[in-house]
C-alpha cells in the first residue's frame, strides 16, 4: 500500500489574521471577508470536516475545512473538493496534486485558504 506524502505546505495563516484585523478594525466589510459561493458552501457541507473551533467572524460550531485538488494531469477532478481517502486514491495511481486545505462557514460565508501542499505517493 503506497502511503500519501505531503510536501512543499504554505501557509496562509498570516493572511487569515491579518484581514480578521482588518475586519475587526472596521477597514474590511463583513460581505468582503463572507463571500464564499454556492459551490464552496455545499463542499462544505457535504464534503467538509469539522474544524478546530468556532467561526471567526459569527462564532458558529458549524466551521468546516474543505479539501480541493488542483493538478494538470488531473482533468476534470482538478477543481474539486475531495476527502482525504479520495485523495490518497487519486495518488496511489502515481499522479500528483496540490491540496488546498479552505475553512468555510456555511452560516455567514466565512471562507479563507489556509495552506496549499503537494502530495505525492511514496
Amino acid at each position: 500500500m503506497r502511503v500519501v506524502v505531503y510536501r512543499n505546505e504554505i501557509s496562509h495563516q498570516w493572511e487569515k489574521r491579518n484581514l480578521l484585523a482588518r475586519w475587526r478594525a472596521g477597514a474590511v466589510t463583513r460581505d468582503t471577508v463572507c463571500d464564499a459561493d454556492f459551490l464552496l458552501v455545499t463542499a462544505a457541507r457535504y464534503h467538509g470536516t469539522p474544524a478546530t473551533g468556532s467561526c471567526p467572524v459569527c462564532e458558529s460550531d458549524q466551521l468546516r475545512e474543505v479539501l480541493w485538488i488542483h493538478g494538470d494531469g488531473l482533468g476534470r477532478m482538478s477543481g474539486t473538493a475531495r476527502s482525504a481517502a479520495e485523495i490518497e486514491e487519486i495518488v496511489s495511481t502515481g499522479r500528483e496534486l496540490r491540496v488546498h486545505t479552505v475553512e468555510v462557514c456555511p452560516v455567514c460565508r466565512w471562507n479563507h485558504l489556509l495552506r496549499e501542499v503537494s502530495a505525492s505517493a511514496t
